[in-house]
C-alpha cells in the first residue's frame, strides 16, 4: 500500500474512532485508494510529453556550422602566420635584418639630403648668376650715364671751339 494511502487510511482510522460506529473503514480506504490511483493515473498519462520533452534532441546545426566556418578562418589565418617567413628566422638572423633595414632607411634619407643640398647649391648658383647679372646691367647703366654725360660735356666744350674755328676760317 502506498504512502498515501496509508495515511488516508489511518486518518480515518481515528476518524472512525470519533464518527459513527455504522461507517465502514472498508469503503473509506477504497475510497482513499480510489483517489490515490486517480493521481497516479494523471501522473502516468502526463509522463509521456515529459520524457518527450527531454528527449528531444536540439538541432545544433546552424550553430555548428558558424562554429566551423570561423575554425576554418582562424585555420586559414593560423597557416598564414605559421608560413611567415620571419618565424623561420633566428633571433640572429632577426638582428642582422633590422640592422640592415636601419642602415638601408639611413642611406635613404642620407642620400635625399645630398639631393636636396645638392639641388640647393645650384638654386644659390642660378640666383648669384641672376643677382650678378643685374648687377652688371646697372653698372653697365652707370658707365653708359657716365659716357653720356662726358660726351654731352665734351660736345658742349666743342660747339664754341668749332664755332670759333669755323668763323677763324670763313
Amino acid at each position: 500500500m502506498s504512502a498515501s494511502a496509508t495515511r488516508a487510511w489511518s486518518g480515518e482510522r481515528e476518524m472512525s474512532d470519533q464518527h459513527e460506529p455504522g461507517e465502514d473503514d472498508a469503503a473509506r480506504a477504497f475510497e482513499a485508494l480510489r483517489a490515490e490511483v486517480a493521481t497516479l493515473r494523471q501522473a502516468v498519462e502526463a509522463l509521456p510529453a515529459i520524457v518527450e520533452g527531454a528527449t528531444r534532441a536540439t538541432d545544433y546545426t546552424p550553430t555548428l556550422g558558424a562554429v566551423a566556418k570561423v575554425l576554418t578562418q582562424v585555420e586559414a589565418r593560423i597557416v598564414a602566420i605559421q608560413n611567415h617567413p620571419a618565424l623561420k628566422m633566428t633571433p640572429e638572423q632577426h638582428g642582422r635584418a633590422i640592422g640592415r633595414a636601419g642602415a638601408d632607411a639611413f642611406a635613404d634619407a642620407a642620400r635625399l639630403m645630398r639631393d636636396e643640398a645638392d639641388a640647393m647649391k645650384r638654386e644659390r648658383q642660378h640666383l648669384a648668376g641672376i643677382a650678378g647679372e643685374v648687377l652688371t646691367r646697372q653698372a653697365q647703366r652707370r658707365q653708359l650715364l657716365w659716357f653720356c654725360a662726358a660726351a654731352c660735356a665734351v660736345g658742349l666744350s666743342i660747339v664754341p671751339l668749332i664755332r670759333a674755328l669755323a668763323t677763324h676760317w670763313l
